[in-house]
């Protein structure tokens, strides 16, 4: 699967990135939010992952773009980020993201969250309840 990684942080990046590949994905990473729209814009991704508090475009505008677009309103995205309150959770839910994850998070629960997007009928008799928004 290609997966785009946008966080401006690169120990993040760098974190994703190895446990993804290692997971035998194919990793594309941008630095902000600006890059990540010129990759989306280039090549087509099976998953998105974004940082909300990014400098330049943001990954709640990010995230937006991406949710109305004609050419990737059906890439899922999740929003990997440090902010746990209600608003942001709630606002990414609103505009159509596929999963949010805390940061700081446990390798194994980032890849499960990737793996049930990515393959959902793997994973219809798995409880993810404690990946919910709530």
């Amino acid at each position: 699967m290609k997966i785009l990684v946008v966080d401006d942080d690169p120990d993040t990046r760098r974190l994703l990135s190895d446990l993804l590949k290692g997971a035998g994905h194919s990793v594309t990473l941008a630095v902000d939010g600006a890059q990540g729209l010129i990759h989306v814009r280039i090549r087509n991704y099976d998953l998105v992952l974004i940082d909300l508090m990014m400098p330049g475009i943001d990954g709640f505008h990010l995230a937006q773009m991406l949710s109305t677009s004609w050419k990737t309103f059906d890439v899922p995205f999740v929003i990997v980020s440090c902010l746990s309150d209600e608003q942001s959770k709630s606002w990414a839910r609103l505009n159509g993201c596929a999963g949010y994850v805390e940061k700081p998070f446990q390798p194994w629960k980032y890849l499960d969250k990737s793996s049930e997007i990515l393959y959902p009928h793997n994973f219809a008799s798995v409880d993810f309840s404690h990946f919910s928004f709530d």
